[in-house]
């Protein structure tokens, strides 16, 4: 069987891209990208659509643009959806579908990058596309949920990503 081909790929928005500062809100935090954020981004903003999925609680759709605009990571990103603003939170497969069609995408053409396996991978799961988990030290596991992939660094996803992707226009518009 065939690795399955990604013409998109989700990220999770805390301490998968940014480095989140428990306790405060979006706006409170120093706007730090996670180690290989930007790099990765840069690689493979041409090679696929980039979408954010992000839980949030007093952010939305608008403040997370602005938090990715503040970090340099906004050029890289086609399209975010947060759970304030969409009304569904991760592991909800609704959010991933919602994604996809932002990304004008088939569900089935997107993977999911995150550090939680209780919503980022159990959600990607749920909605049958791959969960990859970004596990960092203080990552904890959850029984009865396996990721995909594990990684420890983002750096460590192109290697894991590059063989997946799809030719160009090789998928259809739409969610599936």
């Amino acid at each position: 069987m065939s690795a399955p081909r990604i013409a998109g790929v989700l990220f999770d928005l805390g301490d998968t891209l940014l480095v989140e500062e428990p306790g405060k809100h979006l706006w409170e935090m120093t706007l730090t990208p996670v180690a290989h954020a930007l790099d990765l981004l840069r690689w493979l903003r041409p090679r696929a659509r980039i979408g954010v999925v992000s839980n949030t609680v007093g952010s939305g759709d608008a403040e997370v643009w602005q938090v990715l605009e503040g970090a340099a990571l906004r050029p890289y990103v086609d399209a975010i959806v947060t759970s304030r603003d969409f009304g569904a939170a991760k592991p909800d497969p609704a959010i991933f579908r919602e994604a996809a069609r932002r990304l004008d995408l088939a569900l089935q053409a997107t993977c999911m990058v995150g550090d939680r396996l209780d919503t980022d991978v159990a959600g990607a799961l749920a909605a049958g596309i791959p969960g990859i988990w970004l596990r960092h030290p203080h990552g904890r596991m959850v029984d009865g949920i396996a990721a995909s992939h594990t990684i420890t660094d983002l750096s460590q996803l192109r290697d894991w990503i590059d063989p997946r992707l799809a030719e160009a226009g090789a998928f259809d518009a739409g969610a599936g």
